[in-house]
C-alpha cells in the first residue's frame, strides 16, 4: 500500500514538471513609446572639426597692421561657434599677401584691388597669373599719401627728384603705385630719387630724424604714421596732378580722385589731392565654401565692433562690398551676398 502511494505521488510530480516545462517566459515590458508614422530619428551633427587661419595684413605703423588685428580679434569671438580662428600676421602687404595665398602659406590677406588684378593678370609684380587666389569683398577705401619735410618745399611729385624718399615697405602694393606716380610724372624711381624701403612706422621715426625727405603711403584717413609725424615736425603735403591721374586710369581705371580736406592733419591749411582705390580682402581658392561663408559673414556683421578698436572699420559695410572688385568671387562669399540680396557678377 505504501509502495502504491510513494508512486502516486511520483506520478503527480512528474506531471507538474512536465506542465511547467511547457510554458515559455514573457518577453519584457517595452517601456518606448512606439514611433510615429512618417518620424524620422532627428540627425546627429558630426562635430566640426577646429580652423586655424592665417591672414596676412601689414607692416607695423600700416592700416593693414592695425585693423587685421582688430578685424581677428572681432571675427573670432563671432565664429567661436563655428570653431574659426583667424590670426592676424604681420607681412609685407599686399604683393606678398597674394603670393603667399596662391602657395597656400596663407590662407586669407588684404591687398589693393589694383594688385589683386595685375595678380591675376600676371603682370606687374607677377610674373604668372595666380590660380589659387578668389576674392572676399572690399574692407575700406585706401588712400595714397605724400608727405615731404617741408624744408624741401616740396609740393608736386616733380618736386620729390633728388630727395631721398620711403617708396613703401618691401612686398607692398604702395611701392608698385609710387613707382607708377613716379613714372606718370616723368621721374624713374632707381634713378631720379633716393628710394628706401621702409615700413610706415620706421620711415616715420626716420623722417623725424631727419634720415630720409619724403615718405609714400598707402592708408586709410587719417594715418596714425602721419599724425605721429605731424606733431613734431612740418609737413608738405605732395599733390598728385590731374594728369598724372589721366595716365595712370589709363591703364587702371579703378584709381579715382581723393581730396583730403584742409584740417584733417596738423597745419595741413590746405585740400590736398590725391588718389585712392580699394583694400579688399582675399582668401586661398580651394578654402571650403562653407568656411569662406561664415568669414564673410563675420567680417560684414562686426564692422562696429571693429571700429571701436580702430577707426576704419566704420568703412567695412556692406553696401559697397563689391565696388571695385574685378577678380573671381570665392563661393562661399557669393552665397553670404545672395542671401543678403547682393548681386554677384559672373566674374569666373
Amino acid at each position: 500500500m505504501k509502495k502504491l502511494l510513494s508512486l502516486i505521488v511520483v506520478c503527480i510530480l512528474v506531471l507538474s514538471l512536465a506542465a511547467c516545462s511547457g510554458q515559455e517566459t514573457p518577453p519584457p515590458a517595452n517601456t518606448e513609446e512606439p514611433a510615429k508614422e512618417g518620424t524620422e530619428e532627428p540627425a546627429v551633427e558630426a562635430p566640426k572639426t577646429p580652423q586655424d587661419l592665417v591672414m596676412g595684413t601689414g607692416s607695423s605703423g600700416g592700416t593693414y597692421f592695425a585693423l587685421g588685428g582688430a578685424m581677428s580679434n572681432a571675427m573670432n569671438k563671432m565664429m567661436e561657434e563655428q570653431l574659426i580662428t583667424v590670426t592676424a600676421q604681420a607681412s609685407g602687404a599686399s604683393v606678398e599677401n597674394i603670393n603667399l595665398i596662391n602657395a597656400g602659406e596663407m590662407d586669407l590677406g588684404m591687398a589693393m584691388n589694383n594688385v589683386a588684378a595685375n595678380a591675376f593678370a600676371g603682370t606687374g609684380a607677377f610674373n604668372a597669373p595666380v590660380s589659387n587666389v578668389s576674392s572676399i569683398g572690399v574692407v575700406y577705401n585706401e588712400v595714397y599719401q605724400i608727405v615731404a619735410n617741408a624744408k624741401t618745399g616740396a609740393k608736386n611729385v616733380e618736386d620729390l627728384k633728388g630727395l631721398t624718399v620711403a617708396v613703401g615697405p618691401a612686398g607692398s602694393g604702395t611701392v608698385g603705385l609710387t613707382e607708377k606716380v613716379l613714372a606718370a610724372a616723368g621721374l624713374d624711381i632707381d634713378k631720379d630719387i633716393k628710394r628706401q624701403s621702409d615700413s610706415f612706422g620706421d620711415a616715420a621715426t626716420k623722417m623725424q630724424d631727419g634720415h630720409i625727405d619724403a615718405a609714400c603711403n598707402v592708408l586709410a584717413v587719417p594715418a596714425s604714421s602721419i599724425i605721429e609725424m605731424s606733431t613734431v615736425m612740418d609737413l608738405a603735403y605732395v599733390d598728385i596732378s590731374d594728369e598724372i591721374l589721366a595716365t595712370i586710369q589709363a591703364d587702371e581705371p579703378y584709381f579715382v580722385r581723393k581730396v583730403i580736406p584742409a584740417g584733417t592733419y596738423k597745419d595741413q591749411a590746405e585740400d590736398n589731392n590725391t588718389i585712392t582705390c580699394k583694400a579688399a580682402m582675399y582668401c586661398r581658392a580651394d578654402l571650403d565654401e562653407e568656411t569662406v561663408y561664415q568669414i564673410t559673414k563675420a567680417m560684414y556683421e562686426t564692422g562696429d565692433v571693429v571700429a571701436a578698436a580702430h577707426a576704419t572699420g566704420k568703412e567695412i559695410q556692406l553696401e559697397g562690398a563689391l565696388e571695385g572688385i574685378t577678380t573671381p568671387i570665392h563661393p562661399g562669399a557669393a552665397r553670404y551676398y545672395q542671401e543678403m540680396g547682393i548681386e554677384v557678377p559672373d566674374n569666373k
